[in-house]
């Protein structure tokens, strides 16, 4: 769970120049069995843009992870609040982040509905991935690695878009310039322009360019074992992510510097 918050940050955080500032507040919900089963903790992401910086706030259990990127600077600062650490990674350090295979559509369905007094249409979304790129690599008994060999998570739903939206147009941006950086290939050590799973996620996100205010997905694992039929008597999952606050408000400019009393690591 920690290296998926950790990864999503990442890919909020990817580079973009910005005429303005924007805040945007996420809140996520889990509906089902298995989510039940999972104690209830799920992120809030609070995401900040301002000039050429961005970051993500991850909150979970108590605790945040967040990311800081600078295009001028070519950095991505990963800062922990519970170790007081950051790691700040640069092309210069490629391999530094492990993203997992995924095969990604996205596509328009032409159906449109009003969230929260904003005018959205709808995108449906399809992602699978196997679950052993997901899980850390060495950190698994041989026996538990052969358990997930042939597992693959899929998730299946619709992102309603509001294309007219306050900070639309800087999220498109965003967006943008995250697919034509090359910085975040460099940092994940996998070459750009390859279709690589970076750019699947940005390509879709870049397709429909708008605020994502409601995205509902559901999860459902597919292959053979315990761990499958397990998970297939409970039922599948259903995340719920959506908008709760955007702000065009000036954000404060040390947001986007390392607190004084951090350890700084460089990889």
């Amino acid at each position: 769970m920690r290296k998926a918050i950790t990864t999503a940050a990442i890919v909020a955080m990817s580079l973009v120049g910005l005429r303005a500032d924007v805040t945007l507040v996420q809140t996520m919900t889990m509906e089902g069995a298995a989510a039940a089963a999972m104690g209830g903790a799920l992120p809030r992401i609070t995401m900040r843009i301002k000039g050429q910086k961005s970051r993500a706030d991850v909150e979970m259990n108590g605790q945040t992870v967040s990311s800081i990127s600078d295009v001028a600077t070519k950095q991505v600062v990963l800062l922990n609040s519970a170790t007081k650490t950051a790691t700040v990674m640069s092309p210069a350090s490629p391999g530094t982040l492990q993203m997992p295979k995924i095969d990604v559509t996205f596509k328009p369905t032409g159906k449109s509905q009003t969230i929260e007094g904003q005018q959205c249409d709808e995108h449906s979304v399809a992602m699978t991935l196997n679950m052993t790129d997901v899980m850390p690599q060495g950190q698994m008994p041989p026996e538990a690695a052969a358990m997930m060999a042939d597992v693959k998570m899929v998730m299946n739903g619709s992102i309603w878009i509001a294309k007219g939206a306050p900070g639309a147009s800087e999220y498109a941006a965003f967006n943008k310039a995250a697919l034509e950086s090359k910085l975040f290939a460099a940092l994940t050590g996998m070459p750009a322009g390859r279709g690589g799973p970076m750019e699947k996620l940005l390509e879709a996100a870049a397709a429909a360019p708008g605020l994502p205010y409601l995205t509902e997905m559901t999860i459902a694992f597919e292959g053979a074992g315990p761990m499958v039929d397990a998970m297939k008597q409970m039922g599948p999952m259903k995340m719920i992510q959506k908008i709760s606050s955007v702000s065009t408000a000036s954000v404060a400019d040390e947001m986007f510097t390392i607190p004084a009393d951090y350890t700084v690591e460089k990889k």
